[in-house]
């Protein structure tokens, strides 16, 4: 396909564009929300095992084996909980989707200019460089090193948050 590319209209990369981050945003925020559960299930996992298992432990004896097992367990995820992913992504993603809802704003704003013609193709075009070089920038400045591993599950629900969006606030 490389050989047939087909120079698209500068309005339609400007409208994909918009819908890419808008797109991004939902498969982050999806991202964030599965991260958020993961966590707050892990802390109560280590929360109600540290704090009930002393007493269950003297209430039934009979059944020490397993909740000798489970405060194994909780130590030990205790202990790797701060190599986990789950805290460690919402602190990077947070921020990073505060900074597109800005970029997206800025993005949308500049639709309607694009849409009723009020820009030349190259005005247009420098804008699209300006909101891409703002993308790679708080890309870089948020993932760093960091990479998410893609979720094909986040990413199709993701699509469809876009498609519902855009069907109700531009059709």
């Amino acid at each position: 396909m490389v050989g047939e590319y087909v120079a698209m209209d500068i309005q339609k990369r400007y409208w994909r564009f918009l819908v890419q981050i808008k797109a991004w945003i939902f498969y982050l925020d999806v991202y964030a929300e599965s991260s958020y559960k993961w966590d707050r299930r892990i802390n109560i996992f280590t929360a109600i095992t540290s704090s009930a298992s002393i007493a269950a432990w003297t209430i039934w004896s009979k059944y020490n084996f397993i909740w000798g097992a489970i405060i194994a367990v909780s130590q030990i995820v205790s202990a790797i909980k701060q190599y986990l992913p789950y805290s460690k992504r919402l602190e990077i993603i947070r921020p990073f989707i505060a900074d597109l809802q800005l970029l997206f704003t800025k993005a949308d704003y500049m639709w309607f200019k694009v849409a009723n013609g009020e820009l030349t193709e190259n005005e247009i075009n420098e804008e699209l460089f300006s909101l891409k070089k703002r993308y790679a920038e708080l890309e870089q400045k948020h993932l760093k090193q960091n990479s998410l591993v893609e979720n094909k599950k986040f990413r199709d629900m993701a699509d469809q948050k876009t498609d519902e969006y855009f069907t109700s606030n531009y059709c």
